[in-house]
Protein backbone atom coordinates (compact mmCIF):
# COMPACT_ATOMS: atom_id res chain seq x y z
CA UNK A 1 0.00 0.00 0.00
CA UNK A 2 2.43 2.64 0.69
CA UNK A 3 4.29 2.13 -2.74
CA UNK A 4 1.03 2.28 -3.81
CA UNK A 5 0.28 5.60 -2.31
CA UNK A 6 4.02 6.67 -3.36
CA UNK A 7 3.09 5.78 -7.00
CA UNK A 8 0.41 8.43 -6.96
CA UNK A 9 2.19 11.15 -5.50
CA UNK A 10 4.83 10.32 -8.22
CA UNK A 11 2.22 10.84 -11.09
CA UNK A 12 0.30 13.40 -9.55
CA UNK A 13 3.52 15.65 -9.27
CA UNK A 14 4.77 15.05 -13.10
CA UNK A 15 0.97 15.53 -13.53
CA UNK A 16 1.69 19.04 -12.32
CA UNK A 17 4.78 19.78 -14.31
CA UNK A 18 3.32 18.64 -17.50
CA UNK A 19 0.58 21.46 -16.60
CA UNK A 20 2.76 24.34 -15.46
CA UNK A 21 5.26 24.26 -18.86
CA UNK A 22 5.70 27.65 -19.76
CA UNK A 23 3.76 28.03 -22.93
CA UNK A 24 5.61 31.61 -23.48
CA UNK A 25 8.72 29.05 -24.18
CA UNK A 26 7.32 27.00 -26.54
CA UNK A 27 5.58 30.22 -28.37
CA UNK A 28 9.34 30.86 -29.33
CA UNK A 29 10.25 27.55 -31.19
CA UNK A 30 8.91 26.89 -34.73
CA UNK A 31 7.01 24.68 -35.82
CA UNK A 32 7.23 22.35 -38.34
CA UNK A 33 4.40 21.47 -40.55
CA UNK A 34 5.49 18.39 -41.65
CA UNK A 35 6.11 17.58 -38.11
CA UNK A 36 3.88 19.51 -35.80
CA UNK A 37 0.95 18.03 -37.83
CA UNK A 38 -2.40 16.05 -36.33
CA UNK A 39 -2.28 12.24 -37.36
CA UNK A 40 -1.94 8.80 -36.83
CA UNK A 41 1.42 7.08 -36.08
CA UNK A 42 2.11 3.00 -35.86
CA UNK A 43 5.21 2.04 -34.16
CA UNK A 44 7.23 -1.36 -33.34
CA UNK A 45 9.49 -1.73 -30.51
CA UNK A 46 12.35 -4.05 -29.08
CA UNK A 47 12.94 -3.41 -25.47
CA UNK A 48 15.21 -4.78 -22.17
CA UNK A 49 12.72 -4.41 -18.79
CA UNK A 50 14.53 -4.08 -15.87
CA UNK A 51 13.49 -5.03 -12.43
CA UNK A 52 14.41 -2.62 -9.58
CA UNK A 53 12.06 -3.75 -7.20
CA UNK A 54 9.57 -6.73 -6.04
CA UNK A 55 8.01 -5.51 -2.71
CA UNK A 56 5.71 -8.08 -0.95
CA UNK A 57 6.74 -11.04 -3.34
CA UNK A 58 6.47 -14.19 -2.40
CA UNK A 59 10.17 -15.29 -2.13
CA UNK A 60 13.51 -13.26 -2.80
CA UNK A 61 13.80 -12.45 -6.48
CA UNK A 62 10.48 -14.02 -8.09
CA UNK A 63 11.42 -12.51 -11.36
CA UNK A 64 14.19 -11.85 -13.06
CA UNK A 65 15.60 -9.35 -15.64
CA UNK A 66 13.86 -9.83 -19.09
CA UNK A 67 13.21 -8.08 -22.32
CA UNK A 68 10.61 -8.16 -25.71
CA UNK A 69 8.63 -6.35 -27.62
CA UNK A 70 5.62 -3.81 -28.09
CA UNK A 71 3.52 -2.65 -30.57
CA UNK A 72 2.04 0.84 -30.33
CA UNK A 73 -0.60 3.27 -31.84
CA UNK A 74 -0.29 6.95 -31.67
CA UNK A 75 -2.93 10.08 -32.25
CA UNK A 76 -1.22 13.32 -32.64
CA UNK A 77 -4.17 15.33 -31.18
CA UNK A 78 -2.19 19.04 -31.19
CA UNK A 79 1.44 20.11 -31.67
CA UNK A 80 2.53 19.35 -28.13
CA UNK A 81 0.18 16.50 -27.32
CA UNK A 82 -0.39 12.85 -28.21
CA UNK A 83 -2.37 9.86 -26.84
CA UNK A 84 -1.09 6.39 -27.07
CA UNK A 85 -2.31 2.53 -27.10
CA UNK A 86 0.30 0.07 -26.22
CA UNK A 87 0.62 -3.86 -25.66
CA UNK A 88 4.58 -4.95 -24.93
CA UNK A 89 5.13 -8.81 -23.91
CA UNK A 90 8.46 -9.07 -21.63
CA UNK A 91 10.07 -12.35 -21.39
CA UNK A 92 11.25 -13.14 -17.91
CA UNK A 93 12.79 -15.89 -16.13
CA UNK A 94 13.53 -18.60 -19.41
CA UNK A 95 14.08 -22.21 -18.68
CA UNK A 96 15.50 -24.54 -21.20
CA UNK A 97 15.72 -28.32 -21.69
CA UNK A 98 19.29 -29.60 -22.04
CA UNK A 99 19.41 -29.09 -25.88
CA UNK A 100 18.65 -25.34 -24.93
CA UNK A 101 14.92 -25.01 -25.87
CA UNK A 102 13.28 -22.68 -23.95
CA UNK A 103 10.16 -24.49 -22.27
CA UNK A 104 8.87 -22.23 -19.89
CA UNK A 105 9.31 -18.50 -18.90
CA UNK A 106 7.25 -16.08 -17.21
CA UNK A 107 5.43 -13.78 -19.52
CA UNK A 108 4.55 -10.17 -18.62
CA UNK A 109 2.07 -8.74 -21.19
CA UNK A 110 0.81 -4.84 -20.26
CA UNK A 111 -1.61 -2.84 -22.17
CA UNK A 112 -1.18 0.43 -21.68
CA UNK A 113 -3.09 4.29 -22.56
CA UNK A 114 -0.64 7.14 -22.56
CA UNK A 115 -0.37 11.19 -22.81
CA UNK A 116 2.78 12.31 -24.43
CA UNK A 117 3.79 15.90 -23.79
CA UNK A 118 6.26 16.86 -26.98
CA UNK A 119 8.47 19.85 -26.88
CA UNK A 120 9.18 21.34 -30.35
CA UNK A 121 12.63 21.74 -31.01
CA UNK A 122 14.47 24.04 -34.23
CA UNK A 123 15.45 20.59 -35.79
CA UNK A 124 13.65 16.99 -36.45
CA UNK A 125 14.45 15.52 -33.40
CA UNK A 126 11.19 16.05 -30.70
CA UNK A 127 11.92 15.48 -27.30
CA UNK A 128 8.81 13.99 -24.82
CA UNK A 129 7.97 13.16 -21.66
CA UNK A 130 5.07 10.44 -20.90
CA UNK A 131 2.72 9.36 -18.14
CA UNK A 132 -0.13 6.85 -18.85
CA UNK A 133 -2.04 3.74 -16.73
CA UNK A 134 -1.96 -0.01 -17.51
CA UNK A 135 -3.83 -3.38 -17.48
CA UNK A 136 -0.83 -6.12 -16.44
CA UNK A 137 -0.27 -9.90 -16.69
CA UNK A 138 2.00 -12.10 -15.73
CA UNK A 139 1.32 -15.53 -17.27
CA UNK A 140 3.26 -19.02 -17.69
CA UNK A 141 4.95 -19.69 -21.34
CA UNK A 142 3.73 -23.93 -20.73
CA UNK A 143 0.38 -22.74 -18.91
CA UNK A 144 -1.18 -19.74 -20.05
CA UNK A 145 -4.04 -20.27 -17.71
CA UNK A 146 -1.53 -19.76 -14.53
CA UNK A 147 -1.63 -16.30 -14.22
CA UNK A 148 -2.30 -12.76 -12.07
CA UNK A 149 -3.53 -9.60 -13.23
CA UNK A 150 -2.40 -6.16 -12.19
CA UNK A 151 -3.06 -2.38 -12.49
CA UNK A 152 -0.25 -0.25 -12.46
CA UNK A 153 1.19 3.01 -13.98
CA UNK A 154 4.46 4.21 -16.16
CA UNK A 155 5.98 7.54 -16.70
CA UNK A 156 9.24 8.71 -17.97
CA UNK A 157 10.23 10.16 -21.33
CA UNK A 158 12.67 10.07 -24.36
CA UNK A 159 12.90 11.36 -27.91
CA UNK A 160 12.01 10.76 -31.56
CA UNK A 161 14.04 11.39 -34.57
CA UNK A 162 12.32 12.52 -38.10
CA UNK A 163 13.53 10.49 -41.13
CA UNK A 164 10.93 12.35 -43.26
CA UNK A 165 6.97 13.33 -42.72
CA UNK A 166 5.99 9.65 -42.75
CA UNK A 167 8.88 7.41 -40.22
CA UNK A 168 10.82 8.43 -37.39
CA UNK A 169 13.40 6.12 -34.80
CA UNK A 170 12.71 6.77 -31.21
CA UNK A 171 14.20 5.81 -27.97
CA UNK A 172 11.95 5.73 -24.30
CA UNK A 173 12.72 4.97 -20.35
CA UNK A 174 9.91 4.33 -18.67
CA UNK A 175 9.27 3.39 -15.18
CA UNK A 176 6.53 1.22 -14.19
CA UNK A 177 4.86 0.37 -11.13
CA UNK A 178 2.79 -2.68 -11.67
CA UNK A 179 0.22 -3.75 -8.33
CA UNK A 180 -0.93 -7.22 -8.29
CA UNK A 181 -4.77 -7.25 -7.42
CA UNK A 182 -4.42 -11.32 -7.70
CA UNK A 183 -2.64 -13.50 -4.68
CA UNK A 184 1.21 -14.85 -5.68
CA UNK A 185 1.19 -17.43 -3.22
CA UNK A 186 0.06 -15.52 -0.10
CA UNK A 187 0.88 -12.25 -1.00
CA UNK A 188 0.26 -9.65 -3.79
CA UNK A 189 3.90 -8.06 -4.95
CA UNK A 190 4.38 -4.39 -6.24
CA UNK A 191 6.57 -4.79 -9.05
CA UNK A 192 8.75 -1.61 -9.91
CA UNK A 193 10.49 -2.32 -12.97
CA UNK A 194 12.26 0.15 -15.92
CA UNK A 195 11.87 -0.68 -19.68
CA UNK A 196 14.50 0.73 -22.01
CA UNK A 197 13.27 0.59 -26.10
CA UNK A 198 14.21 1.20 -29.22
CA UNK A 199 11.24 1.79 -31.64
CA UNK A 200 10.57 2.57 -35.35
CA UNK A 201 7.35 4.55 -36.27
CA UNK A 202 5.10 5.19 -39.34
CA UNK A 203 2.88 8.16 -39.79
CA UNK A 204 -0.16 9.20 -41.53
Amino acid sequence: MRNTVRGALVMAVVGVVLVVVPASAVSQTRLNPAIDRPGVSLGFAGMGNFVVNQANAPVNGFIDQGGGFGIFVGFRVAPMLALELGYALNIHNPVQDPSGVTIDALLLHAGTFDLKLIIPTPSNVRPFLQVGIGVYELASYADSTNYVTGVGFQLGGGLDVWLNRGLSIGVRALYHGISFTDNIGTDKPFLSTVSLEGNLQFHF
